[in-house]
């Protein structure tokens, strides 16, 4: 890591946190103690312990998420950790915590070449055979090299076993989580998928024997099995980040009451759970717990820990560990090198100094180390935009991993996190968007005039409940515009036939579409859900550490990043002439109006492109020719900004030096346009 200050969000998955463990060692303590009460009653009682739960409140940039990856390092394979968040259009519910549930058994244990799927099978196994449950992984080694016909007697007696003392679980699910250690590349794909709730291939279901999905009314009853699996020495740690996320514009409450419910009935009734809720203390005390019922409080606010910013004296080890990870040329040199006595003394004594915040103040004198003193004692500029397109960057990367992860399962990005990105979209755009759902596909709407707009996004792997929700499709168009959306990448197989000739109908009506996404088109709509959230969360900072607010976040996307032009987005606005307006929300308030949209050429052109990389063009595809077409005519202050945002290496200096080469008019001093328009 040649740069440790550059990781100002904690990533969940983080194979080696840097971490200082006396920071809200209560919290981490407490959440340890859980675990570890669990893992005894099941190991010495062969029964499972009810489930608990544990609120984390704290600022932002407190360490919350960072949290996670400690106890992850500090527990190993004592325990399993699943992370979740809100996702805007995503009701929480069972489903959601499966899949998010089965999505982290597929993460790596921290510091282990194994898997968290084979911790918990292995802890199950291992007890239940007489062997040692404290070292899962040990056992789950000892099986891989027994014959294949010893691997299904040890499988088969533990699923007779665990029936007989556990008679409120599925054996079926049971069977197919205990053989995921031990199946093929091919096979775990297809058990995955149908663990997780989602809906496998007909292929895959094939393969692992079963006929159909899991059904809703199956859900809960698998989460139930999961926790008995828990029981067993590797207890679940479930937890529900950013929860400030579920708090809704127009003071709605339907997201934080279905939460409630949801955290509620996993607690009640399904063992092994150490459930941890974690959330911004303002908005859990003004949003979210007014709304709670006298029981919801009882369950939610169970155990309630409040976390502490670090004292000086932490700060400095912070400090020092963050050192630790410079090149050796650097770290080897005497504290507090690369900084200055001066600035250490001035971090440890600013109040209210977050480890977000301490991490940034170190990254910004880190970059200015090599400037002269004069220099280095002007003010860094705390204009938030540069640090907006940073995060912007970081956020497509992520996405783009996202999509590819699913690629390599075989599998599309999950519908309502497309659902939730073209929500955002629109949100940015300015335009009010109803969520519903058609024959089990996610769907929104936009209501006009003329009667309205669906959209149905069409992810299924199976082709019967495709066709399902063509032929439903094919009824709406009667009555209004429908779209369909579908990952590109996530193609419709040409031995679908009955799909392809109902696909031909739909097209072939008036007021239907189909429109596949491709991948940097779906990055950025994931992106711009994350960006969004972030900002609601107050996890986005500008240099001198500060919470950039989520009206400043809206109006810099507004500005920049032409969510009117995407793909989808252009798409429901070449058919959603006449939106019927909405009521104005009163958060956030109405920015200036977005710039004016590209012409419909420019859009086509660059509809699927990727938002531009962190390079400097040649002049035919260059940053300034392509944001002064947008804008049209604008100030060399405005079009330096635009360029910078989304191009974070140029300069005015190197925007100028292109703006001279094109054919501009000038209107005075400080305006430009160019020439082609004037003509």
């Amino acid at each position: 890591m040649d740069d440790p200050f550059q990781t100002i969000h904690a990533d969940a998955w983080d194979p080696a946190p840097i971490d200082v463990p006396s920071i809200n060692t209560r919290a981490s303590s407490l959440v340890r103690a859980h675990i570890e009460q669990l893992r005894d009653v099941g190991v010495r009682e062969g029964m499972g312990a009810r489930s608990t739960s544990i609120l984390l409140l704290g600022p932002a940039g407190i360490g919350k998420t960072h949290l996670f990856t400690r106890l992850r390092k500090q527990v190993g394979p004592r325990a399993v950790f699943v992370h979740t968040r809100p996702e805007v259009g995503v009701d929480p519910s069972p489903r959601h915590v499966l899949s998010a549930t089965l999505r982290s058994l597929r993460q790596p244990v921290i510091q282990q070449q194994h898997r968290q799927i084979d911790v918990i099978v292995g802890a199950m196994l291992a007890t239940l055979e007489g062997g040692r449950p404290r070292f899962p992984l040990s056992f789950i080694d000892d099986c891989l090299r027994q014959p294949l016909d010893t691997q299904r007697e040890i499988l088969s007696r533990a699923v007779a076993q665990v029936e007989d003392r556990f008679p409120d679980v599925s054996a079926r699910y049971l069977e197919h989580l205990l053989r995921l250690p031990f199946a093929d590349r091919l096979h775990q794909r297809a058990l995955f998928a149908w663990l997780s709730g989602e809906e496998p291939s007909q292929a895959q279901l094939d393969m692992i024997g079963e006929r159909v999905a899991l059904r809703e009314d199956d859900l809960i009853l698998a989460l139930r099995t999961l926790g008995v699996v828990a029981t067993f020495g590797a207890p679940i740690v479930l937890v529900f980040d950013q929860l400030e996320n579920l708090a809704e514009e127009e003071g709605k409450t339907g997201r934080i009451i279905r939460h409630a419910r949801l955290v509620s009935e996993l607690r009640d009734t399904v063992r092994g759970l150490v459930i941890v809720q974690m959330a911004l203390d303002a908005v859990w005390m003004q949003r979210i717990h007014p709304v709670l019922h006298a029981s919801m409080r009882d369950r939610l606010e169970e155990k309630i820990e409040h976390l502490a910013l670090p004292t000086p004296e932490q700060r400095r080890e912070l400090i020092e560990r963050w050192r630790s990870a410079l090149p050796e040329e650097e770290n080897s040199k005497p504290f507090p090198y690369p900084f200055s006595t001066r600035q250490v003394d001035a971090w440890l004594g600013t109040p209210g100094m977050t480890p977000r915040m301490l991490m940034q103040s170190c990254g910004e004198a880190y970059q200015r180390r090599a400037l002269p003193d004069a220099e280095e004692a002007e003010p860094v500029d705390t204009s938030p935009d540069e640090r907006l397109a940073v995060a912007w960057q970081q956020l497509l990367g992520r996405a783009r991993k996202c999509i590819d992860e699913a690629a390599a399962q075989a599998q599309g990005v999950a519908a309502e996190s497309i659902r939730a990105g073209l929500l955002s979209a629109l949100s940015v755009a300015q335009v009010k968007a109803e969520t519903g759902e058609t024959e089990g596909a996610p769907a929104l709407r936009i209501r006009m005039a003329d009667g309205g707009c669906d959209m149905l996004f069409v992810q299924q792997a199976h082709h019967r409940s495709l066709a399902r929700v063509l032929r439903a499709a094919i009824a709406l168009a009667d009555e209004r515009k429908v779209l369909l959306l579908r990952e590109q990448a996530f193609a419709i197989p040409p031995t679908w036939k009955e799909v392809h000739k109902l696909l031909g109908t739909f097209t072939g009506k008036a007021n239907a579409s189909f429109l596949p996404i491709e991948r940097e088109a779906l990055a950025r709509l994931l992106a711009v859900e994350r960006l969004l959230g972030a900002a609601r969360s107050q996890d986005l900072s500008d240099d001198a550490g500060k919470v950039i607010a989520y009206d400043t976040v809206m109006d810099w996307a507004r500005r920049t990043l032409g969510c009117n032009a995407w793909g989808p987005v252009e798409v429901l606005f070449g058919v959603t002439t006449s939106p019927v307006s909405a009521p104005p929300a009163p958060r956030p308030p109405e920015p200036p109006p977005p710039p004016p949209a590209p012409n419909a050429a420019t859009a086509r052109e660059h509809a699927d492109e990727a938002f531009p990389r962190a390079t400097v063009k040649t002049l035919a595809d260059g940053p300034v020719l392509r944001e002064l077409r947008k804008l049209r005519v604008a100030s060399i202050d405005r079009l330096v900004r635009e360029v910078r945002a989304c191009e974070p290496m140029a300069t005015r200096a190197t925007v100028m030096e292109e703006l001279a080469r094109l054919p501009i008019k000038r209107f005075g001093s400080a305006i430009v346009a160019l020439e082609e328009p004037w003509r």
